[in-house]
């Protein structure tokens, strides 16, 4: 798509500019306002401004009282704790020289006035930004914030006319799909599906594996198709809805059973909230589209200037969080925000996001039952639990036992965990609920050292969803039952209908240096894995410990530690266990029981569990593993042939 030269700055100064501004040019004026009591009376000033939905999310204090901008070294600081409060106090505060850095500053402050019903103070805040821009004038950017002011004043025809200005100008199917959205939300319904028409195309491919480059676009596709057969399902026009819909179970023809259950939910009802969207809440989805599509743009940019993508990205929180002011009520938005908090362990601002909400809903308390878990809150995350349980109603029941199961789970709560999976497997109707039941059965049981039941429930989940996934389930399942022969079938044969997939080859590839004396021929499958996913932690984890059974320990150790880091903020206790053994074997004992201390803090399954415990005690008596040669690898090791299942 060609783009103006006014659009490209716009967008170059969206997703490249606020790097700097959030982490550091704001943090002088946040200094200024807390230098004396006149800057504290700015501060107050500034706390009044702000909307109710900003003031709702500021973190507080034991005395009550919000924390405020001296909490925070800087604004991205703000941003993950979940305190907009904060983060636009800051933001208001800076002078027209850093406000000046990025768009996004000035579309804050208007966001917030919007949210606080200031519409024509939000669209002079737009206005006076543009006159600051220059001779690039208006951009792309605020004439499409400005079209949503309108559309919210109630300004129909003037607002759809404002925003098909801008539509061309904005990233990927962002215009389109706002426009969309605008257009149903302000009563014109077949306008709307005009544009959903257009923007889907003639054939739907399928991402191969989750490494697959396709799975960008694709996921744009699906939300494009999503959204087009719910709009026709609330039109009532159910049969053309689900002819719409099964364009993705024709592109994932595998993924058949859970398809079917998302066609059959469009013909009934059940479990779709599908009400017309408010101008506030479509403006708020609108919104969140773009803050995805900058940040998918960052991350191309950056990979194609040699870059890697690490970290938290405050740049896409920040609108998000800014955006979710409009609506607070956008459930799904929330989620995103805390998935995104999750990953990077922010565990204070997943809780507090969660619970910040306008309604506690069910699945928010088990959001922050699993931020306080993982934070050493056990106490708050049962109450969390407990909450959920009672929240929950008829249509959202089962999603919330999963919750509820997988925490109990990490609790160590075996005869808790086991109650509660043999009521999510009851209360299960169609084959894609009970498939998904039993298969988080064998979780469960796995985790509790129930191989037998395990692989029975696996079993179970196959028969009623043969898919790639719960195949890989079950091998694994019947490896941990002693089945070593059933399962390595079953993977061989994986492998053949999956020749580029770096998981299945770890998968493959870890099996047989864990299970079987076919060392060097799992050498060679994850050594191909590691070379198609470098950074993936886990299989670097994998041929590290590839290394380990064949006695190299300085490579092994060298791969492992990589692996750890690349999982940072996070860990994981097999990656732990695996340094625990290699740093013993290096005769670096200290550091081996602080790993094993670590892996037992990370939830292993319950046989695991025992054995770091019994090492941490014991340390190893095994001997070292024996230095053996190491194959010699080419591109096409890890290949399979049908001769060799």
């Amino acid at each position: 798509m060609r783009l103006k030269h006014s659009v490209a700055a716009s967008t170059l100064a969206l997703s490249i500019a606020l790097t700097m501004s959030l982490g550091a040019c704001a943090t002088p004026p946040v200094a200024a306002l807390v230098q004396s009591s006149a800057e504290d009376a700015a501060a107050a000033e500034a706390y009044a401004q702000l909307s109710d939905a900003a003031k709702a999310t500021a973190v507080l204090s034991e005395d009550g009282k919000p924390v405020g901008t001296k909490a925070y070294p800087t604004p991205a600081d703000a941003v993950k704790a979940g305190d907009m409060a904060a983060f636009l106090m800051m933001t208001r505060g800076l002078d027209e020289e850093d406000r000046n850095a990025s768009p996004l500053f000035d579309a804050f402050i208007a966001l917030d006035d919007a949210a606080a019903g200031r519409l024509a103070e939000a669209r002079q805040t737009l206005k006076d930004a543009s006159a600051r821009a220059g001779e690039d004038g208006e951009t792309s950017f605020y004439i499409y914030l400005d079209a949503w002011l309108i559309a919210m004043e109630g300004n129909g025809d003037e607002a759809i006319s404002r925003h098909r200005g801008a539509a061309s100008g904005m990233p990927g199917l962002t215009g389109e799909l706002s426009l969309a959205a605008m257009l149903d939300a302000l009563g014109r319904p077949e306008q709307a599906l005009a544009v959903y028409e257009a923007l889907t195309p003639s054939k739907i491919e399928a991402p191969e594996h989750q490494f697959d480059p396709k799975g960008l676009l694709y996921g744009h596709i699906r939300t494009v198709i999503s959204r087009h057969a719910l709009l026709l399902q609330r039109l009532g026009r159910i049969d053309e809805a689900k002819a719409v819909y099964q364009q993705l179970a024709d592109a994932e023809p595998e993924e058949a059973i859970s398809y079917a259950a998302a066609i059959d939910s469009l013909e009934t009802g059940k479990n779709l909230k599908n009400e017309q969207l408010t101008v506030a809440a479509a403006f708020t989805q609108s919104l969140s589209d773009v803050s995805r599509a900058l940040q998918e743009q960052r991350i191309i940019r950056r990979i194609m200037m040699g870059g890697r993508v690490e970290g938290f990205d405050d740049q896409r929180s920040a609108f998000d969080q800014v955006a979710l002011l409009i609506y607070p009520e956008d459930e799904s938005l929330r989620s995103g925000i805390i998935d995104e908090m999750y990953a990077e362990a922010l565990y204070d601002g997943v809780a507090h996001v969660a619970t910040s909400a306008p309604k506690a809903t069910a699945s928010l308390e088990i959001a922050a039952a699993q931020a306080y878990l993982m934070s050493g809150h056990e106490d708050e995350a049962r109450a969390n639990i407990d909450r959920a349980l009672s929240l929950t109603d008829e249509d959202d029941r089962l999603s919330t036992l999963y919750g509820a199961l997988q925490l109990r789970t990490m609790m160590n709560d075996e005869q808790a965990s086991k109650d509660l999976v043999t009521e999510v497997i009851a209360l299960s109707e169609n084959p894609a609920e009970k498939a998904a039941a039993h298969g988080l059965a064998t979780d469960i049981y796995s985790q509790f050292g129930d191989f037998k039941q395990a692989v029975s429930h696996a079993e179970q989940a196959r028969a009623l969803d043969d898919t790639h996934d719960r195949r890989v389930v079950l091998a694994d399942a019947l490896g941990k039952n002693g089945q070593v022969k059933e399962a390595l079938a079953i993977l061989r044969t994986e492998r053949l209908t999956r020749p580029n997939d770096p998981y299945m080859l770890n998968t493959l590839g870890y099996f047989l240096i864990e299970r079987t004396d076919k060392l060097d021929e799992g050498f060679k499958v994850l050594t191909r894995a590691r070379a198609m996913a470098e950074r993936d932690p886990y299989i670097a984890d994998s041929l590290g410990w590839a290394y380990f059974r064949m006695g190299h320990l300085t490579e092994a150790k060298r791969l492992v530690e990589l692996a750890r880091q690349e999982l940072e903020p996070h860990k994981h206790w097999e990656i732990e266990s695996h340094l625990g053994d290699i740093y013993w074997y290096l005769d670096d004992k200290d550091a081996a029981k602080t790993a094993w201390q670590a892996a037992i803090d990370n939830r292993p399954p319950a046989e695991e569990k025992a054995a770091l415990a019994d090492r941490l005690a014991n340390g190893l008596s095994d001997p070292v593993p024996e230095r053996r040669p190491l194959p010699d690898v080419s591109l096409t090791d890890g290949e399979v042939d049908r001769q060799d299942i």
